[in-house]
């Protein structure tokens, strides 16, 4: 049961199963790489155990130490090279040798990156994924960890091709005898605003720098009708309230959202299958608490 891993899994045994030639592929997935993927307890699990794995070595010594080396390697290449030495090979050379070290820091922590998302428990996970959206399964969500997704938007490990005729799985008595939870109006209303302001501190800033800069103006220059940049003042303020109260909303929301997480994750544990997540949700399930 994936109740107990406390993750919401992208399917469950239940979908897979539901169409028989869907069933005979994961089964075929699970013989290939040596793992059950009817299992929702060790499948979550796995899951938890390299999305971990993976994070420590983005967050791992070796990120810590290149970056590290490569502020340390271009601030001393700089002043190395602004005091016009006589000899500029070699008084750049030690610089350039830590920016190289920076660099092979960082490619390590690639190949490290790559080698654990190639695992073969992933590997045949995301074979399984491919099959079930190929077969019209409902799925949940996929990880944007699982396919190697980074700040871009290119997959170190894409979902695999899978040629199938898409067709929705067969429903009928005990294929899903869990029903989800129903989204509440606070899930639906955090959805609509998860990803409004971001902007209000900026803007906020903005509009009080240039009032005081107009305020101050009208003092030097005299100009009385410069004193109304006081209004930027003013509605600057308006905007970081403004923001500090969606801020608030949003936080208290996120909190509803994710209590309706762990209940899809206990309705899919009993047999429930969960349609899938929209992009808020999906964003919230890879926030950390």
């Amino acid at each position: 049961m994936n109740e107990n891993t406390g993750h919401l899994l992208p399917v469950g045994a239940h979908a897979l199963s539901a169409d028989p030639r869907l069933a005979a592929a994961v089964r075929e997935f699970g013989s290939t790489y040596g793992y059950d993927y009817f299992d929702d307890e060790a499948v979550g699990r796995n899951l938890a155990e390299h999305e971990s794995s993976l994070r420590r070595v983005a967050r791992g010594g070796l990120v810590w130490a290149g970056s590290v080396a490569t502020a340390v390697g271009i601030v001393w290449l700089v002043w190395a090279a602004s005091g016009k030495p006589d000899n500029m090979v070699v008084a750049v050379a030690p610089p350039s040798a830590v920016l190289v070290l920076a660099l092979v820091s960082f490619v390590l922590v690639n190949v490290q990156g790559r080698r654990k998302i190639r695992h073969p428990f992933l590997e045949g996970y995301r074979h399984v994924l491919s099959a079930a959206l190929a077969h019209g399964a409902p799925v949940a969500f996929v990880p944007a960890w699982l396919t190697g997704r980074g700040g871009g938007q290119l997959d170190i490990a894409p979902l695999p091709s899978y040629a199938a005729p898409v067709r929705a799985p067969a429903t009928g008595a005990g294929t899903a005898p869990v029903a989800p939870p129903p989204k509440p109006a606070e899930v639906e209303e955090y959805e609509r605003i998860a990803d409004h302001g971001g902007w209000h501190d900026e803007a906020g800033w903005i509009l009080v720098v240039a009032g005081a800069v107009g305020v101050g103006y009208a003092v030097v220059k005299d100009l009385p009708a410069a004193y109304a940049a006081v209004l930027l003042v003013a509605l600057g303020i308006w905007t970081w309230v403004a923001g500090h109260r969606l801020g608030k909303r949003q936080q208290k929301l996120s909190g509803e959202a994710r209590r309706y997480l762990v209940e899809l994750t206990r309705a899919q544990a009993a047999g429930a299958v969960v349609d899938e997540l929209s992009p808020p949700l999906r964003k919230l399930l890879d926030r950390p608490l």
